[in-house]
């Protein structure tokens, strides 16, 4: 089990904990600051190693739960200050925070290992080192700052292609990928991420589900037969998952 960090933020509790030297936050807090209603809603846009499952303590005892790294973190946080839903009180709460984890959370964490600074240990380091740790946070809190302000762009152009149940459709993913709707599908069957012949054609394999959303719809034939066919959309993280599986080194967004 990784050794647990409580902090808190106007009154809330979040958590951490340390994986690999560096901090990873409890799913469920996060997403309680940012409004959602479950951790998952936050979660199913990030990537596989933007997220895993950790021991955390409780007071019911040791419990498995789902923590986001420093990434994730930051992505989630773009996405739901540029959502559909964030008015502009909601998008100043979130940037609030944004800038508190940046500018005090992380270079706390970066200097001790761990959040709630230990004073008599800082004061003993001689000056030269804690200049250069001081100097390394900043500049960790104004990368990070940097990076999300070029992601915004980004995010706010897939905002725009997302449907109202907060998926793509195949053809809006080719066009944020600079493809046809045509040849993205070719290419996804070649792939063997979307199966390629029956009445399942064009929908991905399970394995590669978590990315998808399939929608089934019956239709009656001409003779009076009943049949189904499917729809495939994209999930958020659908998107960087294509263009990763594709080989393709950019997103075309204009």
């Amino acid at each position: 089990m990784s050794a647990l960090d409580v902090f808190r933020y106007d009154g809330r509790e979040v958590r951490t904990v340390m994986v690999d030297g560096e901090p990873w936050f409890v799913a469920a807090d996060v997403a309680a600051i940012l409004g959602y209603a479950v951790a998952k809603d936050m979660t199913r846009s990030l990537d596989d190693d933007e997220k895993g499952g950790r021991l955390v303590p409780t007071p019911g005892g040791d419990q498995t739960m789902t923590v986001v790294s420093e990434a994730g973190l930051f992505k989630a946080l773009i996405q739901r200050q540029t959502g559909r839903m964030a008015d502009e009180r909601r998008r100043a709460e979130i940037k609030a925070f944004q800038r508190w984890v940046a500018h005090d959370v992380l270079p706390t964490i970066r200097r001790t290992g761990r959040y709630g600074a230990d004073v008599e240990m800082l004061a003993q380091l001689p000056s030269s080192k804690m200049l250069q740790l001081a100097a390394e946070a900043a500049r960790r809190a104004e990368q990070a700052e940097h990076e999300l302000e070029e992601a915004r762009p980004k995010v706010e152009a897939y905002d725009s292609f997302m449907d109202a149940d907060g998926t793509y459709s195949v053809g809006a993913v080719a066009k944020m990928l600079g493809l046809s709707q045509n040849k993205l599908f070719d290419r996804l069957r070649g792939e063997g991420v979307f199966i390629a012949k029956g009445a399942m054609r064009n929908t991905p394999y399970q394995q590669y589900m978590q990315h998808f959303s399939v929608k089934a719809f019956d239709y009656e034939r001409s003779n009076g037969d009943r049949g189904t066919s499917y729809t495939t959309r994209v999930q958020p993280s659908g998107v960087d998952f294509i263009r990763r599986k594709l080989g393709l080194r950019e997103v075309a967004l204009s």
